[in-house]
């Protein structure tokens, strides 16, 4: 892969997405992204920008395509999935897909379920990293939001360039470059209506933007991005400040600033991965009313399901007891067959015709025929439990790790079901698949297992 983006064949945004890759160092040795694709302009272009480079040499070949289906918006969901699949496959890409059943679901909801799917395609399609779309039109949307909301330094820095192995390649270019590449290439993105109601927070800030940029200063959007830059910078700073800070079991000790800082990686901690959670906390009331506790001493109710204690100076974040796991649960049915499950729904399994291999929908199940016993056992998972993800080489990894990485709520990974042949987990049922699942090419019969919500109509 060559170093530099000087290439004559490519656009000029692709050689600034090359050049952003390159100077942020977004992209460790040997790692291949997988497209987080919505099929809205954003992903759309990301992926063809992607896609240009890497032909010319610049950039490594992405690993795939992934695209969730809320379940939300009915035939124009259905349209957008079947719309990403396509472009996947024009640019020859495998793509994953997975239908949700979000319709109740509030928008941080969404986004958990969705980035849990993101990390389960990135294990199956064997990519390190994924990259998201968001642009600078988002980073000056959110960081102004933040302002509005009240938040600290940490939550000025908006949104990173890289977080653990989520990547933001487009952060550099604005809405309106991203548009006209569109069409300079042909490309008709979707469109998500959602995206403009006006209940939302951020499409109100997108709608106040303009405005306050006519007022105010015309390179509003770049003035909150260098913002951002400038606030990564000191919050790293402080990070390491209070790092070196000296252990102290009255933190009444600490120099405010450095206090500050401890209080909040307190309070991140707490979020165990949740992105919701952080955002609610990471705000400066709560950094100052675990301050003002602090002072006062006593308790206080936190976001999550934490309390904080403050006694003479220290500090304990102390978890609410936690819901009780359920009782274990196991069944065995034969297949093809159905079952009821402890939720109220229901494992169907059908032989079918396989699926192409670029489209896969991770609530469902595909295996050879030839390969499977005449009765499956379908369980709660166990202490202990070891599955071979697809895309890994055989490689095993305890379930509660993936459970972990996929964002499932602690208090619910007891409920999560796995099914298994002959003591071998196949499924991690709606997360990972395991590599012995694998369709050979040539298969002409599958068995199909399903997850529906209701019970199945008798044929």
């Amino acid at each position: 892969m060559s170093s530099s983006p000087q290439n004559s064949a490519l656009s000029p945004l692709a050689r600034s997405l090359v050049t952003f890759v390159q100077e942020r160092a977004l992209l460790f040795s040997g790692e291949h992204p997988l497209i987080a694709l919505s099929g809205g302009a954003d992903s759309c272009a990301l992926l063809l920008l992607w896609c240009e480079a890497a032909e010319a040499g610049l950039l490594p070949q992405a690993a795939g395509v992934a695209h969730f289906h809320h379940g939300m918006r009915g035939r124009d969901a259905d349209a957008d999935a079947g719309f990403c699949g396509a472009l996947a496959t024009r640019y020859g890409l495998p793509c994953v897909i997975e239908l949700g059943a979000l319709s109740q679901a509030n928008e941080a909801e969404a986004r958990a379920a969705r980035y849990a799917f993101l990390q389960a395609a990135a294990i199956e399609l064997e990519a390190q990293v994924i990259a998201t779309a968001h642009h600078a039109d988002d980073q000056a949307e959110t960081v102004l939001m933040r302002v509005f909301r009240g938040t600290s330094v940490s939550g000025l820095a908006g949104i990173p360039v890289r977080r653990g192995n989520i990547i933001r390649p487009l952060l550099f270019a604005r809405r309106s470059e991203i548009e006209a590449y569109c069409q300079e290439r042909g490309i008709a993105p979707r469109h998500d209506p959602t995206n403009d109601n006006p209940r939302y927070p951020r499409r109100k800030v997108r709608t106040l933007l303009p405005e306050l940029a006519h007022s105010f200063n015309p390179r509003l959007t770049e003035a909150l991005c260098r913002l951002a830059d400038h606030a990564r910078d000191d919050a790293a700073y402080l990070d390491e400040l209070a790092e070196k800070a000296p252990a102290t079991k009255d933190l009444r000790s600490l120099a405010r600033p450095i206090l500050r800082r401890v209080l909040l990686k307190r309070l991140w901690e707490l979020s165990q991965g949740d992105g919701a959670l952080r955002e609610e906390l990471a705000t400066t009331a709560w950094v100052e009313r675990l301050e003002r506790l602090l002072s006062t001493e006593g308790t206080l109710q936190l976001p999550g399901g934490w309390e904080a204690q403050a006694r003479q100076g220290s500090l304990k974040l102390v978890p609410k007891p936690p819901v009780q796991p359920p009782s274990a649960w196991q069944a065995e049915f034969t297949v093809p067959g159905k079952i009821a499950l402890p939720a109220g729904t229901w494992l169907v399994a059908r032989v079918d015709a396989p699926m192409h291999s670029s489209l896969r929908h991770r609530r469902s199940l595909r295996v050879d025929c030839g390969t499977i016993p005449a009765t499956l056992t379908i369980r709660t998972v166990r202490d202990g439990d070891r599955i071979a993800p697809l895309g890994m080489g055989g490689k095993t990894r305890l379930v509660r790790d993936l459970l972990r990485e996929a964002q499932i709520p602690a208090d619910l990974r007891g409920f999560q079901l796995v099914v298994e042949a002959e003591g071998e987990i196949l499924w991690l049922v709606g997360i990972a698949q395991s590599e012995s699942t694998r369709v050979p090419e040539g298969v002409e019969r599958v068995l199909l297992l399903e997850v529906h919500s209701t019970a199945p109509s008798e044929k």
